[in-house]
């Protein structure tokens, strides 16, 4: 390979590093998880790569983990409900829709709240941690 070959070659190396480095600043941003609300899926420390961009990940759809500020506080949780779904807890389970939701959380980290049903307007989601004992989420916001 001539010079000017090697020097293309390099320069297009160099353009590509630049575009990823700058694409993954743009689509994904990384957290460290702070606190035991997620346990045992997330633990304390853990770091995460977070998709900024909706449209890489698509529709948020229940059973979901998700990123969302609360107070200038960063919070992971799951998804339990979307817009228009209802949702109630009772003695800790919680029902969406009328019908239980199955989920596999060692019963250390249940609760015991009961709620009646709420539906959930257009712009709203009910999000819980999976460790419901310590988890500030939507029962609190």
């Amino acid at each position: 390979m001539h010079a000017s070959g090697r020097l293309w070659v390099l320069r297009l190396a160099a353009g590509a590093l630049l575009l990823l480095v700058v694409a993954r600043a743009a689509l994904f941003t990384t957290y460290r998880v702070a606190g035991a609300s997620m346990r045992e899926a997330l633990q304390d420390g853990d770091r995460i790569v977070v998709a900024s961009a909706p449209w890489l990940v698509g529709p948020v759809t229940p059973g979901d983990t998700v990123i969302l500020r609360v107070e200038d506080e960063v919070l992971v949780k799951r998804v339990m409900a979307c817009p228009g779904d209802s949702i109630a807890m009772d003695r800790g389970h919680v029902l969406r829709n009328g019908a239980p939701v199955v989920e596999e959380i060692p019963a250390p980290m249940e609760g015991s709240d009961t709620f009646p049903e709420y539906h959930l307007r257009r712009d709203e989601y009910f999000v819980l941690g999976d460790n419901r004992r310590v988890s500030i989420d939507s029962r609190d916001f």
